[in-house]
């Protein structure tokens, strides 16, 4: 290839008379490449290439990143406007592109006649009389090129031109580099929060049976004082493992506002009272009084069952933590005035206790995600800092406001949640709140899970519970075994390695004389994606790992009164 200097004609250039610059539409251009730097890459690159065409006066207009390394080394044509608006995605090798010698040069080139001397540039029907190349860079690193072309005689570019193309280098030079660090945050995100859900379900496989092995050895050991406190001791630890999975799973959710909540006919009281069995130990153990104002009359409400039990349990649980041994914790529910008429009634929930407090510069941080924030001069007490940023969201979900009140250290703390979602006076009526499940006798169950000490662990559990329980390994085995012992209840890992648990749910589905079968998913992952697609499989319910008795005792007593709600 000919000498860089007998490729270009920058002496031309600089003999041509110069157009006079138009501010005011470079400002515009500027500002609406700003505005897209929101968006994807791509969309930027063409917005640049859009706007050196209209600045310019050109005939095409485009952006040549470079692409490989060494000796292989290429230019893509990653945006193209105008006449060549076809040719992008074009790569041209680096000693044949115009590109490459306005980056050798360091400064922007002139080209007149380029496909005299550049074959890659002989398009069909496009004829190129001259081409401005400015190199993009950004700080000692070289991106690649802004260029424009002229397809008539009678377009001449000129120092204009250069100066308006080297502004669009720069520009362009700086998005690559925050854009890339952006997508790569994005990516990197992505990655973390797929690798959050992957731990979450590989963890939850093996809690599942041991939380299944202790529960199932707590029965048999009964008559054992001394095991029985041993487990008690390993029960109370896998719950708190339990936690941290969950809460984990929840970080994730929440980061990327996936967090969501499911309404049903639900009573306060009843929220109250699972939030509370769910921290009894910590309260228990550390010899605290808790003391309930404002349940003695049911209080019906319209909210997530569950996550609202959630919310309570996380605050009452920090009640616990940071309130010294024999201390105080008090909860408070207050209806408001003449709410039981109004549409959206609201009810206030305080949670009191006499701890350590929290110091007042900690105080704006406590509903942060990961946020540890010192309570008085006591060490940490463990947790992720995930569970009063749940909180919070979860509140605001339900219309309501969450707050946190400490006069500092050694002073207590008040958390004070309002929330309007009272159903009104017509929902008083003791009849329409939910009755706790009575035992539901004995139930013929298929369990199916390709891990082994799972199916044992469970199956021991359930069988010592009075049911009558058979098991498969595969998902084939599982298809055969429900036409063949016909369970009332068929519990399916979703994860099976052959024939997975949504085929094996179509397949019980596609048997109308297996219609009374009731099908229960059970996996390690629980977005309501999976719910969604466990339900359009054919399940009735979506239970995780490890999976709750209680939950699926409830699930079997009430599974044919249609008391369910939804999906658990």
């Amino acid at each position: 290839m000919e000498s860089n200097r007998a490729l270009t004609d920058n002496d031309e250039l600089a003999k041509r008379p110069v157009r006079q610059p138009d501010y005011a539409a470079e400002n515009k251009a500027l500002v609406r490449l700003a505005k897209a730097q929101a968006g994807p890459i791509r969309h930027l690159w063409q917005e640049i290439a859009e706007a050196a065409l209209a600045a310019c006066e050109a005939g095409s207009a485009g952006i040549s990143l470079i692409e490989g390394s060494a000796e292989n080394r290429c230019f893509k044509w990653q945006a193209v406007a105008g006449v060549g608006a076809a040719l992008q995605g074009t790569t041209i090798p680096w000693n044949e592109c115009p590109c490459a010698i306005a980056l050798q040069e360091g400064k922007p080139q002139l080209f007149i006649r380029p496909q005299l001397h550049f074959p890659y540039l002989r398009f069909a029907n496009i004829d190129i009389t001259e081409g401005v190349v400015v190199p993009i860079g950004c700080g000692d690193a070289q991106l690649g090129a802004i260029w424009v072309m002229s397809h008539s005689t009678e377009r001449q570019f000129d120092s204009e031109d250069v100066r308006l193309l080297s502004n669009l280098a720069v520009f362009a030079g700086s998005a690559l580099t925050v854009l890339d660090a952006r997508d790569s945050g994005i990516a990197s995100d992505q990655r973390h929060n797929e690798f959050i859900a992957m731990l979450g379900h590989e963890l939850r496989n093996p809690i599942a049976p041991i939380d299944s092995a202790i529960g199932a050895a707590m029965r048999l050991c009964a008559d054992n004082a001394r095991a029985v406190e041993v487990l008690n001791v390993a029960h109370r630890q896998m719950r708190h493992l339990r936690t941290l999975v969950d809460d984990l799973l929840d970080a994730a959710r929440l980061k990327h506002g996936k967090l969501a909540i499911k309404y049903s006919d639900t009573s306060l009281n009843e929220i109250a009272f699972d939030a509370i069995a769910t921290v009894k130990h910590h309260f228990e153990s550390r010899r605290h009084t808790l003391k309930i104002n404002g349940l003695d009359s049911p209080v019906p409400v319209r909210a997530d069952h569950v996550r609202l039990s959630q919310v309570l349990g996380n605050i009452l649980s920090n009640a616990a933590k940071y309130t010294p041994v024999g201390g105080a914790i008090e909860m408070t529910v207050r209806v408001d005035d003449n709410a039981w008429s109004a549409p959206d009634g609201a009810v206030t929930i305080t949670v009191k206790d006499n701890g350590i407090g929290i110091v007042r510069a900690a105080q704006p941080h406590v509903f942060e995600l990961f946020a540890q924030c010192a309570r008085g001069h006591a060490r940490a007490e463990g947790g992720l800092g995930i569970g009063l940023a749940v909180a919070k969201r979860m509140v605001e979900l339900h219309g309501g406001t969450i707050a946190l009140q400490s006069e500092g250290a050694g002073k207590g703390t008040v958390v004070t949640l309002r929330l309007p979602v009272l159903r009104g006076a017509s929902a008083q009526d003791k009849s329409e709140l939910p009755v706790r499940s009575v035992a539901p006798g004995s139930v013929r169950i298929l369990l199916v899970d390709d891990n082994p000490d799972a199916l044992i662990s469970l199956r021991i559990l359930l069988e010592l519970e009075g049911h009558e329980v058979s098991t498969a390994g595969t998902g084939r085995d599982a298809i055969r075994l429900v036409a063949q012992v016909r369970p009332e209840v068929a519990i399916v890992d979703v994860g099976l390695p052959d024939v997975d648990g949504f085929d094996v749910a179509r397949a019980v589905r596609s048997d109308p004389t297996l219609d009374d079968v009731t099908l229960v998913a059970l996996t390690g992952y629980a977005a309501e994606s999976d719910k969604s697609r466990a339900l359009a499989a054919g399940f009735d319910y979506h239970l995780t790992k490890p999976l709750s008795l209680e939950k699926l005792q409830y699930l079997l007593a009430n599974r044919r009164g249609g008391q369910m709600r939804g999906l658990v």
